[in-house]
């Protein structure tokens, strides 16, 4: 009995030291202490190609006026090779990061994921009782990265929508056609509020007025030219008295796949 207790705790350990090192979790202190940090803190991007890293160049003052010092390192010691990024505090532990296998995000990704960012050319799509206003972090991107897809929606006065997980009524849905050019990941939705509705005697979670709905993509190693992408959104909205019939947008993404 004693080997086989001493067998498991060698093997145990040997599993630990061979498993590959992970990026330092958030909320703890970031290992390099040379990177400056700005009144708010800072961003670094950790490997990342040299179009990346260009990126992040011309973002430098979007991040510099949310008080943000920003930092790019080939590699961090003592971690994964690969590409990420961290966003510091001003007391430099690590508020967020943002790692995945085999993709990087965009540095205009970061900006839409972490301080609600508006893309710079966003299309209206007028449907009943709303507009949606559909937008990219980025025009342009290359195989393995990874950009965001907002719709910023506007409800007429009076309406509301059901949130997902809404129990006996229709939610808001994004839905996307499957494409060979792009990894479509699932939607972010924000947190509904919990809305009583007077004539049903009911309280149900739902959106007003304004609120923001994004969702990644991964551009695909085999995607080249112009990329196109197709979603749907389905919504019925309703007001304090009726519910409208449902609706559904049909909308659209449009890159410049760069190799």
């Amino acid at each position: 009995m004693k080997h086989s207790a001493l067998i498991i705790s060698l093997l145990a350990a040997l599993a630990l030291f061979a498993a590959p090192p992970s990026p330092p979790a958030a909320g703890s202190p970031f290992p390099d202490a040379k990177v400056t940090l700005g009144p708010k803190g800072a961003v670094i991007l950790v490997g990342g190609s040299p179009t990346l890293i260009a990126e992040l160049d011309r973002h430098r003052q979007a991040f510099e006026k949310l008080g943000l010092r920003v930092a790019q390192l080939r590699e961090l010691t003592g971690q994964p090779p690969g590409c990420g990024w961290f966003i510091l505090g001003p007391k430099r532990s690590i508020a967020a990061k943002y790692f995945e296998s085999g993709q990087c995000y965009t540095s205009a990704a970061i900006l839409v994921h972490r301080f609600g960012w508006t893309p710079p050319d966003t299309a209206q799509v007028q449907g009943k009782q709303l507009t949606a206003s559909v937008g990219a972090s980025n025009s342009t991107a290359a195989p393995g990265e990874r950009v965001t897809l907002t719709i910023d929606i506007e409800l007429e006065p009076d309406m509301h929508v059901y949130a997902p997980g809404v129990d006996g009524y229709i939610p808001i849905d994004w839905k996307m056609e499957s494409s060979g050019a792009a990894d479509v990941h699932a939607p972010e939705f924000p947190q509904p509020e919990k809305l009583y509705l007077k004539a049903i005697d009911e309280t149900v979670p739902a959106y007003r007025d304004h609120f923001r709905l994004i969702r990644d993509v991964t551009i695909s190693a085999g995607a080249s030219g112009t990329v196109t992408l197709d979603g749907a959104l389905r919504y019925q909205a309703c007001d304090d008295r009726v519910c409208y019939i449902p609706q559904t947008l049909h909308l659209h993404w449009t890159f410049s796949s760069r190799s």
